[in-house]
């Protein structure tokens, strides 16, 4: 189970925009004292994406992206982000926000352009 501020992290979304979600019923959690907490299969059910298979899950734990942390982590601007997910870079939309599994970047990066990516990460701390 995740807290809000953790939740929020791996969104690239603020804790206060859960917690609204939350109240509004738009995203089930449970109350824990004064605050909430989530399970990682609510996570996913709110990424409007694939949900993870078993064999997967570790991947789709990781903290998303959003088009211009993928663009700065690679150096590239980020229309060419938006043309890669035109032509098929693999996303997950959280509340009307475009995010991007680090893993499936890679994949669909080292697959379609021939990039060979080792780390992409969000810097530490960093939302939206």
């Amino acid at each position: 189970m995740l807290t809000t501020a953790e939740a929020a992290y791996h969104f690239g979304l603020e804790a206060a925009t859960l917690r609204r979600k939350i109240r509004a019923g738009e995203l089930l959690a449970t109350r824990a004292g004064r605050d909430y907490r989530l399970s990682w299969e609510t996570i996913w059910a709110c990424e409007r994406g694939p949900m993870p298979k078993r064999g997967t899950r570790d991947k789709y734990k990781r903290s998303l992206l959003s088009k211009r942390h993928l663009a700065d982590a690679l150096s590239y601007d980020i229309r060419t982000v938006e043309r890669w997910i035109f032509d098929g870079l693999p996303t997950r939309n959280v509340f009307g926000s475009v995010r991007i599994n680090p893993e499936d970047a890679k994949d669909w990066l080292k697959a379609k352009r021939g990039l060979e990516i080792d780390v992409l990460e969000r810097p530490a701390g960093d939302l939206g």
